[in-house]
């Protein structure tokens, strides 16, 4: 026997794995399926459940014309956040770091020489680095529950970068572009993390009787 619910989880399943679609557009389209599926079997009260499914998922669409749409409309604003956090960060290793007008560290000499010769404040500050590869490489990739762990860790991260190093002076402008990359990947994380929870709050639509 057809299963309209199992029907509809199987949809949805589909479209989170085979597409790049977000959550709550994963929902908007949940809601168009299902009533377009009710709206079928209101109308013609002959046909089946798992007919009305077949004809509202074609006319919904295949998931990777879907997923195709949806990215013309345009990416959502964390997305911008996250690369331009990106971008800071993979400047910072090239652009000096530390100096004054005897000279200057670069980037990647600063990060060097905090880990081999640094405080464990400042081993520890240019660690936290690895967070933000982590970040770049898994954020839009994994669940929201697995997210929060690494938004908190990034915010703290930042917090700690500013607080560590800005009272011990002579920090050039690498330095601000390392610093701020954390600002900006947390300040995306936190709005990724805003929008899967938004997600949750929306109603179910109602079948109609």
């Amino acid at each position: 026997m057809f299963d309209l619910e199992a029907a509809f989880r199987d949809w949805r399943t589909c479209m989170e794995h085979g597409t790049g679609l977000l959550p709550r557009e994963v929902d908007e389209l949940e809601d168009h399926l299902r009533a377009h599926v009710y709206l079928e079997l209101e109308l013609n009260k002959a046909l089946t459940p798992a007919r009305a499914f077949a004809l509202a998922r074609q006319a919904i669409g295949e998931p990777k014309m879907l997923s195709r749409e949806f990215a013309k409309a345009g990416k959502p604003r964390w997305r911008h956040l996250l690369r331009a956090g990106g971008a800071m960060f993979a400047a910072s290793w090239i652009l000096p770091a530390v100096g004054d007008a005897a000279g200057h560290l670069w980037g990647w000499e600063a990060f060097q020489l905090a880990l081999e010769w640094g405080t464990p404040g400042e081993a520890l500050s240019a660690l936290s680095s690895i967070l933000v590869l982590l970040a770049l490489f898994v954020t839009g990739r994994v669940r929201r529950s697995k997210l929060r762990w690494l938004t908190w860790c990034v915010t703290g991260a930042a917090v700690l970068n500013l607080l560590y190093w800005i009272p011990l002076g002579d920090l050039a402008v690498g330095y601000w572009a390392w610093a701020g990359s954390f600002v900006c990947i947390a300040s995306a994380l936190w709005m990724r993390a805003r929008e899967r929870a938004s997600t949750k709050l929306r109603p179910a639509p109602a079948r109609p009787s």
